[in-house]
């Protein structure tokens, strides 16, 4: 655990002095113009709106359908109006939490020691992150993030228990690995990828196969389904 917090720190440290600054882009329109961060809205019409508060049925909608991360800008309108160093607070705060997570996933992947924390390490300085932690509505990337992590820890967790518990505990954390990816699509469309990378997983890294040897399975397979239905 003492990599997973150094490295946390480490992020908290980078991006603190985005504290100060003020919405930028398209944090406007998400924050300032967005009729579903004010208290007289009905909070359930953001799941029904856009990420930029449009009806999605409407001709005009972006399509963008991210309503945890909606409610997450509510609670900050609720608790500090559109004063921008709340916003830039909890991004700076998911931020340190996905990097943590990211050191525990590089643990179980990489094992303990000096790879697991430079893998964290250079997580957490990464510029490509510079966008999402500095821009308050890279916050959709940061929430999704957080829980593709979740999810795919839950599914290894899932992995390694096989063959040795029971089907009510296997079954617990292959739900709760569906339940964190169905979370992390609802942050953002991309959090869907996080049942490719179980999936690969599960074969690459846990059964040890080859691209080769998957390729193989799945032609041996489609040709058995062929000979099955009688061919042509």
């Amino acid at each position: 655990m003492i990599a997973e917090l150094v490295c946390s720190v480490v992020a908290l440290v980078l991006y603190v002095n985005t504290l100060g600054a003020d919405f930028c882009y398209d944090d406007s329109r998400a924050i300032k113009t967005n009729q579903d961060l004010l208290p007289e809205t009905p909070w359930t019409n953001i799941f029904y709106d856009d990420f930029w508060g449009t009806l999605l049925t409407h001709s005009g909608s972006h399509k963008s359908y991210r309503p945890l991360c909606t409610l997450s800008f509510r609670f900050n309108h609720a608790l500090g109006g559109v004063e921008p160093w709340g916003y830039h607070l909890v991004n700076v705060a998911f931020h340190g939490a996905v990097t943590g997570l990211f050191t525990s996933l590089a643990r179980l992947l990489l094992g303990g020691g000096l790879w697991s924390l430079l893998a964290g390490l250079l997580f957490a300085s990464h510029p490509i992150h510079t966008e999402a932690v500095a821009g308050v509505v890279g916050r959709a990337d940061l929430g999704a993030a957080l829980f593709f992590l979740l999810s795919l820890m839950c599914y290894i967790r899932h992995c390694r228990l096989r063959g040795h518990a029971g089907p009510c505990q296997l079954g617990a954390w292959f739900l709760v690995s569906l339940g964190c990816a169905a979370c992390s699509m609802l942050w953002k469309e991309q959090g869907v990828t996080v049942l490719a990378m179980s999936a690969l997983y599960d074969v690459c890294v846990f059964h040890r196969l080859k691209l080769r040897q998957v390729v193989v399975l799945l032609w041996k397979v489609d040709n058995e389904s062929f000979s099955v239905n009688g061919g042509c």
